[in-house]
């Protein structure tokens, strides 16, 4: 019987407290930046984005006070609430750290691309013989770039997977990893700002004239207004392009989504979007090779920590309880 009112415990949300407190701070942090700073916030989309989250937010308590009355509720009734409260959490999520990712970046510490491509070329990694590989192929270029800028739909599309599918323990781990693995992006990003290695790398940028468009520098132009001693600096929350370039959140990022997806029927879709969309990153994000590796460790020290977090407390066991139920 799925949850019942008597002799199940109670449903955990899915999201700890401590992230929501997280998220709590860092949305303080932004706000007294913003306040005391030459950084202005476009205003005219909030309205839009506090609607969206306030539905979000009364779908979650709806659906957790229907599961808390009945003796039976659907398992529907179990997933959207899951559903509803994991993307609030990302709502929240998403436009702070992109802001702060923003605000992070006019603190004017030097570019760092000689020491990057120092790091690749004494671990022997050729990023211009890459370069060449991609642009060889125009499909290939192409392929790769519709890849690398659909992670943030794909990670949603990943979450509502393993919810929808009753895979409430992961998705709970999901969500927490990509927390902490953002926030350590943000704070060593900080500290090593880097131009592009697109721009530090390619002596002549002629060669993307057939492929329309000069690839991994889409963040340039908001990296030069951040770094600018003088000027306006406002923030569109519609358009804040992430700018850590050491380590990459992208290739952070799809190493969460295998490890989230693991022995599940999404693993096999997961490695195969994750591994097309790490390939991509070098080019289309401007990334240099150790940023990838650098990003890779970041997300490996956050699924150990998420999980020792989890066996520790005991969720692990609570959440696999639930979809146990879930699945009768």
């Amino acid at each position: 019987m799925l949850l019942r009112k008597y002799d199940s415990p109670p449903i955990l949300p899915m999201v700890c407290m401590p992230s929501y407190v997280c998220i709590g701070i860092l949305t303080t942090l932004n706000v007294i930046i913003i306040t005391f700073s030459r950084a202005e916030l476009v205003t005219d989309r909030l309205p839009l984005f506090f609607f969206q989250g306030v539905t979000l937010l009364a779908v979650f308590v709806a659906a957790r006070r229907l599961l808390r009355e009945a003796d039976r509720p659907k398992t529907f009734l179990v997933r959207l609430h899951y559903l509803a409260e994991g993307f609030f959490f990302l709502h929240i999520s998403w436009l702070n750290l992109r802001i702060m990712n923003h605000l992070s970046m006019m603190v004017p510490f030097p570019y760092v691309d000689e020491v990057l491509a120092d790091w690749d070329a004494a671990l022997h990694l050729d990023w211009l013989a890459y370069l060449n590989a991609v642009v060889s192929s125009r499909i290939l270029f192409q392929a790769l770039a519709s890849s690398y800028t659909s992670l943030t739909f794909l990670s949603a599309a990943v979450l509502v997977a393993l919810i929808s599918f009753g895979y409430i323990a992961q998705a709970r781990k999901f969500i927490e990893a990509f927390l902490i693995t953002a926030l350590a992006c943000l704070i060593i990003g900080a500290f090593f700002p880097a131009e592009a290695a697109v721009l530090f790398l390619v002596q002549d940028l002629s060669i993307f004239e057939p492929l329309g468009w000069v690839p991994g520098v889409y963040h340039v132009p908001y990296m030069d207004v951040l770094r600018s001693p003088s000027g306006p600096i406002v923030l569109d929350p519609a358009k804040l392009p992430g700018l850590v370039t050491f380590p990459s959140f992208h290739t952070a990022s799809g190493v969460l989504i295998i490890w989230a997806c693991r022995r599940t029927n999404l693993s096999v879709p997961a490695w195969i979007y994750s591994s097309v969309m790490i390939a991509a990153t070098p080019v289309h994000g401007g990334h240099y090779f150790v940023d990838l590796i650098s990003g890779a460790l970041v997300a490996l020290m956050s699924i150990w920590l998420v999980t020792r977090l989890h066996n520790r407390s005991g969720s692990a066991a609570h959440f696999l309880s639930v979809e146990a139920e879930m699945s009768v």
